[in-house]
Protein backbone atom coordinates (compact mmCIF):
# COMPACT_ATOMS: atom_id res chain seq x y z
CA UNK A 1 0.00 0.00 0.00
CA UNK A 2 2.85 2.38 0.90
CA UNK A 3 4.55 1.56 -2.40
CA UNK A 4 1.34 2.33 -4.28
CA UNK A 5 0.98 5.74 -2.57
CA UNK A 6 4.63 6.53 -3.28
CA UNK A 7 4.20 5.65 -6.95
CA UNK A 8 1.11 7.86 -7.18
CA UNK A 9 2.94 10.81 -5.56
CA UNK A 10 5.89 10.44 -7.91
CA UNK A 11 3.51 10.30 -10.82
CA UNK A 12 1.77 13.55 -9.84
CA UNK A 13 4.95 15.63 -9.42
CA UNK A 14 5.58 16.10 -13.17
CA UNK A 15 1.94 17.14 -13.62
CA UNK A 16 2.22 19.98 -11.07
CA UNK A 17 5.57 20.98 -12.48
CA UNK A 18 4.13 21.10 -15.97
CA UNK A 19 1.26 23.34 -14.85
CA UNK A 20 3.65 25.77 -13.17
CA UNK A 21 5.92 25.90 -16.22
CA UNK A 22 2.97 26.63 -18.52
CA UNK A 23 2.34 30.10 -17.13
CA UNK A 24 4.23 33.38 -17.21
CA UNK A 25 3.79 36.34 -14.84
CA UNK A 26 4.61 39.81 -16.16
CA UNK A 27 4.33 43.31 -14.69
CA UNK A 28 2.59 45.65 -17.10
CA UNK A 29 2.82 49.41 -16.76
CA UNK A 30 1.56 52.66 -18.20
CA UNK A 31 2.15 56.32 -17.43
CA UNK A 32 -0.44 58.32 -15.53
CA UNK A 33 -0.88 62.03 -14.99
CA UNK A 34 -1.42 63.23 -11.44
CA UNK A 35 -3.76 66.21 -11.15
CA UNK A 36 -3.65 68.48 -8.11
CA UNK A 37 -6.89 68.89 -6.17
CA UNK A 38 -5.75 71.43 -3.58
CA UNK A 39 -2.88 72.96 -1.61
CA UNK A 40 -2.74 73.21 2.18
CA UNK A 41 -0.45 75.99 3.38
CA UNK A 42 0.75 75.52 6.97
CA UNK A 43 1.81 78.67 8.82
CA UNK A 44 3.57 78.99 12.17
CA UNK A 45 3.34 82.08 14.38
CA UNK A 46 6.12 82.30 16.95
CA UNK A 47 6.43 85.04 19.57
CA UNK A 48 9.18 87.54 18.72
CA UNK A 49 11.57 88.46 21.52
CA UNK A 50 13.11 91.94 21.64
CA UNK A 51 16.70 92.22 20.41
CA UNK A 52 18.38 95.59 20.89
CA UNK A 53 21.41 94.66 18.79
CA UNK A 54 19.26 93.90 15.75
CA UNK A 55 16.70 96.61 16.53
CA UNK A 56 13.89 94.04 16.83
CA UNK A 57 10.83 94.79 18.94
CA UNK A 58 9.00 92.09 20.84
CA UNK A 59 5.66 90.95 19.42
CA UNK A 60 3.03 88.67 20.88
CA UNK A 61 1.14 86.05 18.90
CA UNK A 62 -1.94 88.26 18.73
CA UNK A 63 0.13 91.17 17.38
CA UNK A 64 1.75 88.93 14.78
CA UNK A 65 -1.62 87.66 13.61
CA UNK A 66 -2.97 91.19 13.28
CA UNK A 67 0.09 92.33 11.30
CA UNK A 68 -0.10 89.24 9.08
CA UNK A 69 -3.80 89.84 8.51
CA UNK A 70 -3.05 93.37 7.28
CA UNK A 71 -0.24 92.06 5.08
CA UNK A 72 -2.57 89.52 3.45
CA UNK A 73 -5.18 92.22 2.84
CA UNK A 74 -2.72 94.00 0.56
CA UNK A 75 -2.69 90.98 -1.77
CA UNK A 76 -6.43 90.41 -1.63
CA UNK A 77 -6.50 87.51 0.85
CA UNK A 78 -8.57 87.19 4.01
CA UNK A 79 -6.89 85.80 7.13
CA UNK A 80 -10.33 84.81 8.45
CA UNK A 81 -10.20 81.90 5.98
CA UNK A 82 -7.16 80.48 7.79
CA UNK A 83 -8.03 77.74 10.29
CA UNK A 84 -6.13 77.09 13.52
CA UNK A 85 -4.34 73.74 13.62
CA UNK A 86 -5.08 72.94 17.25
CA UNK A 87 -4.05 69.28 17.00
CA UNK A 88 -0.62 70.18 15.64
CA UNK A 89 -0.11 72.67 18.47
CA UNK A 90 -1.01 70.04 21.07
CA UNK A 91 1.42 67.50 19.62
CA UNK A 92 4.22 69.98 18.93
CA UNK A 93 7.39 69.72 21.01
CA UNK A 94 8.39 73.35 20.40
CA UNK A 95 8.96 75.67 23.34
CA UNK A 96 7.68 79.21 23.76
CA UNK A 97 4.47 80.87 22.61
CA UNK A 98 3.37 79.77 19.17
CA UNK A 99 0.26 79.19 17.09
CA UNK A 100 -0.32 77.11 13.96
CA UNK A 101 -2.76 77.84 11.14
CA UNK A 102 -3.49 76.37 7.73
CA UNK A 103 -5.11 77.66 4.57
CA UNK A 104 -6.69 75.51 1.84
CA UNK A 105 -6.71 76.68 -1.77
CA UNK A 106 -6.97 75.28 -5.29
CA UNK A 107 -4.93 78.17 -6.67
CA UNK A 108 -1.17 77.85 -7.16
CA UNK A 109 -1.11 81.62 -7.68
CA UNK A 110 -2.41 82.11 -4.12
CA UNK A 111 0.27 79.75 -2.82
CA UNK A 112 2.94 81.87 -4.51
CA UNK A 113 1.46 85.11 -3.15
CA UNK A 114 1.30 83.82 0.43
CA UNK A 115 4.80 82.37 0.20
CA UNK A 116 6.13 85.77 -0.87
CA UNK A 117 4.86 87.49 2.29
CA UNK A 118 7.90 87.57 4.58
CA UNK A 119 7.52 88.63 8.18
CA UNK A 120 9.52 88.16 11.38
CA UNK A 121 7.81 85.59 13.58
CA UNK A 122 5.72 84.10 10.77
CA UNK A 123 6.93 81.06 8.84
CA UNK A 124 5.37 78.87 6.19
CA UNK A 125 6.49 75.52 7.56
CA UNK A 126 5.33 73.37 4.66
CA UNK A 127 2.78 73.08 1.86
CA UNK A 128 0.78 69.88 1.44
CA UNK A 129 -0.03 69.08 -2.19
CA UNK A 130 -3.13 66.89 -2.34
CA UNK A 131 -3.59 64.88 -5.53
CA UNK A 132 -6.97 64.37 -7.14
CA UNK A 133 -8.44 60.91 -6.66
CA UNK A 134 -8.84 58.79 -9.79
CA UNK A 135 -12.37 57.84 -10.80
CA UNK A 136 -13.45 54.24 -11.46
CA UNK A 137 -13.50 55.02 -15.18
CA UNK A 138 -9.94 56.39 -15.09
CA UNK A 139 -8.74 53.34 -13.16
CA UNK A 140 -10.34 51.06 -15.75
CA UNK A 141 -8.55 52.84 -18.60
CA UNK A 142 -5.20 52.62 -16.79
CA UNK A 143 -5.73 48.93 -16.00
CA UNK A 144 -6.48 48.13 -19.65
CA UNK A 145 -3.33 49.92 -20.81
CA UNK A 146 -1.16 48.18 -18.20
CA UNK A 147 -2.64 44.76 -19.02
CA UNK A 148 -1.97 45.31 -22.73
CA UNK A 149 1.62 46.27 -21.90
CA UNK A 150 1.94 43.07 -19.85
CA UNK A 151 0.66 41.02 -22.79
CA UNK A 152 3.13 42.69 -25.16
CA UNK A 153 6.00 41.89 -22.78
CA UNK A 154 4.78 38.32 -22.34
CA UNK A 155 4.58 37.88 -26.13
CA UNK A 156 8.19 38.99 -26.54
CA UNK A 157 9.39 36.65 -23.80
CA UNK A 158 7.30 33.72 -25.00
CA UNK A 159 8.47 34.21 -28.57
CA UNK A 160 12.08 33.86 -27.48
CA UNK A 161 11.35 30.32 -26.22
CA UNK A 162 9.03 29.37 -29.09
CA UNK A 163 5.87 29.66 -27.01
CA UNK A 164 2.63 31.54 -27.48
CA UNK A 165 0.71 33.58 -24.92
CA UNK A 166 -2.80 32.37 -24.22
CA UNK A 167 -5.55 33.49 -21.89
CA UNK A 168 -5.13 35.43 -18.66
CA UNK A 169 -4.98 33.18 -15.62
CA UNK A 170 -4.63 35.84 -12.91
CA UNK A 171 -4.53 39.61 -12.49
CA UNK A 172 -3.03 41.29 -9.42
CA UNK A 173 -3.99 44.93 -8.97
CA UNK A 174 -2.46 46.79 -6.01
CA UNK A 175 -3.36 50.31 -7.19
CA UNK A 176 -5.49 52.78 -5.26
CA UNK A 177 -7.79 55.55 -6.46
CA UNK A 178 -6.12 57.88 -3.97
CA UNK A 179 -3.02 59.31 -5.67
CA UNK A 180 0.24 60.73 -4.34
CA UNK A 181 1.88 63.85 -5.76
CA UNK A 182 5.67 63.69 -5.62
CA UNK A 183 6.84 67.31 -5.32
CA UNK A 184 10.46 66.22 -5.86
CA UNK A 185 9.59 64.77 -9.28
CA UNK A 186 6.73 67.02 -10.31
CA UNK A 187 7.70 66.94 -14.00
CA UNK A 188 7.81 63.16 -14.22
CA UNK A 189 4.81 61.03 -15.14
CA UNK A 190 4.07 58.41 -12.51
CA UNK A 191 3.49 54.74 -13.30
CA UNK A 192 0.47 52.47 -12.93
CA UNK A 193 1.42 48.79 -12.49
CA UNK A 194 -0.53 45.55 -12.96
CA UNK A 195 0.84 42.01 -12.50
CA UNK A 196 -0.69 39.58 -15.01
CA UNK A 197 -0.23 35.81 -15.24
CA UNK A 198 -0.78 34.32 -18.70
CA UNK A 199 -1.11 30.73 -19.85
CA UNK A 200 1.69 29.61 -22.18
CA UNK A 201 0.72 27.50 -25.16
Amino acid sequence: MKKLILILLIGTVPMFGQQQNNTISVIGECSKKIDIEKYIINVEFREVMADGYQNIESKSISQLKEDYKNKLNTIGLDFEKFKENVLYKITSTSYGAQAYYFYVTKSLDEVKKIHAQKMKGVTITWVDVIAQEKTNEEMTVLNKKAIQDARDKANRIAGSINKKVGSIQRIEDTNYKQQYYNVNKSQELQKHYITVTFVLE
